[in-house]
C-alpha cells in the first residue's frame, strides 16, 4: 500500500493511456472463452490434435494480471481521493480547539475571584505592555511570513493567508481589547486594572496558531515549537506578575478561536481554490501504521494542577491560586501495549495571606515534579489509543516568604517522595503530530501540598 502510493502520481496519466489498449488485447480472450463452450466437441477434437500453446497461454495470464493490477490502481486511486477530499474539508471547517482554552478560563474567573480580589504586594516588572513579551509570542507569525517569502509552500495560497492572518489578529485584539475595558480586572501587582483576558497570550497563540495551520504538515516540530513559545509567553508574563491563570487560559483561547473563526471566514469568501490541496503521503501511512504499533514519542505538556491549595497557620492561612504546569513526556514503547515514561512537569503558582487585615506581599510557589512511569496502552481505533500509568520520583518545592515589615509566614523549600496514576488519551493529526489529553493524581509525602490532580493537554512528536 506504501508503495503503492508512491507511484501515484507517475501512474494515473499512465494508467489512462493504457486502459483502451489493455481492453483492446483482452477482447479476443472474452470472445474465445464465450465462442468455446458453443462447439465442446470441437473444441475437445482440436485440443487432441494441436499441442498447447504455451506462449499464447502465458500472454493471456499477462493480460489477466495486468487488468487486476489496473483494477487494484483504480480502487487505491479512489480511497486516496476519498481521505484527499475529507482533509480538504477539515481544512476549510471551523476548528474548536481553542473552546477548551476559553472554558477553563470562565471556569477559572469564577472558582478564583475571592482569591484574585484579595491585595497583595507582587513585585512589578516592567510596564503591563511588555514589548519583549509580544516580540517572543510572534516569532511564530515572523517564521510563517519568512517561510512564505523563501517559496516554501504552505497551505494556503497569498490571498487566502494575507486575509486569514490579518483577520485573525483583528478578532485576537478586538476581542482581547473589549473585554480589558469590560472587566476591569486588577493585575497581581496592581499597576492597572486591564489584567483580563492577557493580550500577550491571545496574540502568542495566534501567531502559533497561524503558522501550525500554514507549515505544521511539514514537520511536528513546527507545531510543537509554535505552541512551546506561545506557553513560554504565558509562563513568562505570570512570572513577572502581570496576569491571573484564568488571564492566561482565556487569552490562550481568545487567539487560537480567532484564527480558526478567521480561515473559515475566510474559506467562504475565496472558496477552495485559493487552499493547497491536502494529499495523502507515504509518510502519513508510515507514520498511522506506527502510531497504531509502537507510537515512542516526545510529548509537549500544558496544563494545570488542583487540590490542597492551603498553609494554614495559627493566625493565618497561605492560599495558592490557579497554578500553571508545563513540562515533557518521553515514551519508549518496548511492545505495542507498554511503555516506560520519563516525565518532567514545572508548576508554578501565585501565593497570598489570608486572615490577616495588613498588606502582605504576595509570592509565587515553584515546584517540579521528576518521575518514571510503567504504562499500558491500547488502540481502540484506526489512530487513536488510551492508556494507564502509574508512576514514582520526586517533587522539588522551591519555597515562599510572605511579609508585611512585621510579620513573616513562610513555606520551606523540600524534596520529598512521590507517587501517582494516571490515564491518558491520544490520537493521530493529519498534521504529522499526534494530540490528546493526561489526567493524573500525585501524593507526595509531605504536610504540604499533599495530594495533587493535574489536567492538560499534549502536543506528541513520534520518534
Amino acid at each position: 500500500m506504501a508503495s503503492s502510493l508512491n507511484k501515484l502520481s507517475d501512474n494515473r496519466q499512465q494508467m489512462t493511456d493504457n486502459r483502451w489498449q489493455l481492453s483492446c488485447r483482452l477482447l479476443p480472450v472474452v470472445l474465445l472463452s464465450i465462442i468455446f463452450p458453443l462447439f465442446p466437441s470441437s473444441s475437445a477434437l482440436h485440443a487432441q490434435t494441436e499441442p498447447v500453446d504455451s506462449a499464447y497461454l502465458a500472454q493471456v495470464d499477462s493480460l489477466i494480471q495486468a487488468y487486476e493490477a489496473m483494477r487494484q490502481q483504480q480502487q487505491i486511486e479512489r480511497v486516496v481521493k476519498q481521505v484527499e477530499e475529507a482533509r480538504l474539508k477539515k481544512e476549510m471547517s471551523f476548528n474548536t480547539d481553542g473552546l477548551l482554552a476559553i472554558a477553563r478560563g470562565g471556569l477559572l474567573t469564577w472558582t478564583d475571584h475571592n482569591f484574585v480580589e484579595k491585595q497583595a504586594l507582587f513585585k512589578p516588572y516592567g510596564d503591563g505592555c511588555n514589548w519583549t513579551g509580544y516580540a517572543v509570542g510572534g516569532v511564530p507569525l515572523v517564521a510563517n511570513w519568512a517561510l512564505k517569502a523563501a517559496g516554501v509552500k504552505s497551505r494556503s495560497k497569498l490571498e487566502r493567508m494575507l486575509t486569514a492572518n490579518a483577520m485573525a489578529l483583528g478578532l485576537s485584539f478586538g476581542t482581547t481589547e473589549i473585554l480589558k475595558r469590560s472587566v476591569h480586572e486588577n493585575r497581581p501587582d496592581l499597576s492597572d486594572r486591564r489584567a483580563f483576558p492577557s493580550g500577550h497570550a491571545s496574540f502568542a497563540f495566534a501567531s502559533a496558531s497561524i503558522l501550525s495551520r500554514e507549515y505544521g504538515y511539514l514537520s511536528p516540530w513546527i507545531t510543537v515549537g509554535s505552541y512551546a513559545t506561545a506557553t513560554g509567553t504565558q509562563l513568562m508574563r505570570m512570572k513577572h506578575n502581570k496576569h491571573w491563570m484564568n488571564d492566561l487560559y482565556m487569552g490562550a483561547g481568545i487567539g487560537t478561536v480567532s484564527t480558526s473563526l478567521a480561515y473559515f471566514l475566510t474559506d467562504l469568501i475565496f472558496g477552495a481554490d485559493a487552499i493547497n490541496k491536502p494529499e495523502v503521503r507515504r509518510k502519513d501511512v508510515l507514520r498511522l501504521m506506527k502510531f497504531n504499533a509502537q507510537p515512542s514519542g516526545l510529548s509537549f505538556i500544558m496544563g494545570t494542577e488542583i487540590g490542597n491549595r492551603k498553609f494554614r497557620f495559627d493566625d493565618a492561612t497561605l492560599k495558592t491560586g490557579a497554578s500553571f504546569s508545563t513540562g515533557v513526556d518521553v515514551a519508549w514503547y518496548t511492545s505495542p501495549y507498554f511503555a516506560v515514561e520519563v516525565m518532567s512537569r514545572v508548576v508554578n503558582a501565585q501565593v497570598k495571606v489570608f486572615g490577616q487585615e495588613n498588606l502582605f506581599t504576595g509570592g509565587h510557589l515553584e515546584v517540579y515534579h521528576f518521575d518514571v512511569a510503567a504504562k499500558l496502552s491500547a488502540p481502540f481505533d484506526l489512530g487513536k489509543r488510551m492508556g494507564i500509568r502509574a508512576f514514582a520520583g520526586t517533587r522539588l518545592m522551591d519555597g515562599v516568604r510572605l511579609t508585611d515589615g512585621h510579620t513573616t509566614y513562610s513555606i520551606p523549600n523540600e524534596t520529598k517522595f512521590e507517587l501517582g496514576c494516571g490515564i491518558n488519551y491520544d490520537c493521530i493529526d493529519t498534521d504529522n503530530y499526534a494530540w490528546g489529553f493526561t489526567a493524573d493524581y500525585y501524593h507526595t509525602f509531605s504536610h504540604y501540598m499533599r495530594n495533587r490532580y493535574s489536567i492538560s493537554s499534549m502536543v506528541k512528536v513520534l520518534f
